[in-house]
């Protein structure tokens, strides 16, 4: 049975990048090659339609880099291909074919501004995690190239798009992107609405990895899902306020006209049961 695998990628636009996948066996996760004739294709996904189709093989092809074994490349001109694709490798192997695809865009500049601005935010130390490209030509415990910060690009700017997303969902409704977002004046306000939505993939990853462990007294508790909890309460509740704050100078104003029409002596009535200063002050709220 085929195995199937979608990961997303954002690259910075009138650029040319890599797509790479890792090939590996199933029943031992190491890095293979093909062993069939495998196929390329990049579907646009706003109709469906193919973009391009290409084939290779165990050493890959013209157009498909081979640099290691069990890795594929191919170099996507974003400057041809401005939209958004899915890339799908269809990568057959012994007995077993693996489809290993890629959501993927293109983005501005300014994407990666904004993002840098959230990194310092929300990502301020360095991790020890492996990158097999990074190391490939590298010993394997290097600690050079193993040293990466906990998000990459794409993260945070998935986390300011779902930010902005959440911005726009509330009354009055407007149609910010990180990129028309006033950012000098309220980019508070979005890095925050970014720090929430990153805080609770987070939690949902420390819902899965938090431990607690006690023996003859001993004990050993991993909680960060509660530690991020809080926190993020604290940040929701003041990202609220400023939130409405904000949206109050998109709110639609208007005048409302009063236009009395004559009723005879019921009208007369209600003339005379109307409090003094009535009309003033009515007149002086019309505005909303």
């Amino acid at each position: 049975m085929a195995q199937s695998f979608t990961d997303f990628d954002v690259f910075l636009a009138n650029q040319t990048e890599y797509l790479t996948i890792f090939v590996r066996d199933p029943n031992t996760d190491t890095l293979v090659d093909v062993y069939g004739t495998s196929t390329f294709t990049l579907i646009d996904i706003s109709n469906n339609t193919t973009a391009i189709t290409l084939t290779f093989g165990p050493s890959g092809s013209a157009e498909i880099v081979h640099p290691a074994p069990g890795v594929y490349q191919y170099n996507l001109d974003t400057s041809t291909y401005t939209r958004e694709y899915l890339a799908a490798f269809r990568c057959v192997l012994r007995g077993e074919i693996i489809n290993q695809n890629i959501f993927i865009k293109s983005e501005p500049a300014v994407f990666f501004a904004r993002a840098a601005a959230l990194r310092v935010q929300v990502d301020k130390a360095r991790k020890s995690i492996s990158d097999p490209i990074e190391n490939m030509d590298n010993a394997e415990n290097d600690p050079s190239v193993q040293m990466f910060y906990g998000y990459d690009d794409k993260h945070l700017i998935y986390y300011l798009e779902r930010g902005a997303q959440m911005i726009n969902a509330v009354s009055p409704y407007t149609g910010f992107s990180p990129a028309n977002f006033p950012w000098g004046q309220y980019g508070m306000i979005l890095t925050d609405a970014a720090v929430i939505a990153a805080l609770e993939s987070q939690g949902i990853f420390a819902i899965d990895t938090d431990y607690s462990y006690s023996l003859g007294g001993n004990s050993l508790v991993i909680d960060h899902f509660g530690k991020i909890s809080q926190y993020l309460a604290t940040l929701t509740s003041r990202f609220d306020k400023q939130l409405m704050q904000f949206k109050q100078q998109y709110r639609s104003k208007g005048m409302v006209m009063f236009q009395w029409m004559p009723g005879g002596v019921r009208a007369a009535r209600q003339l005379s049961a109307m409090p003094s200063g009535f009309w003033s002050r009515m007149l002086s709220s019309a505005f909303v």
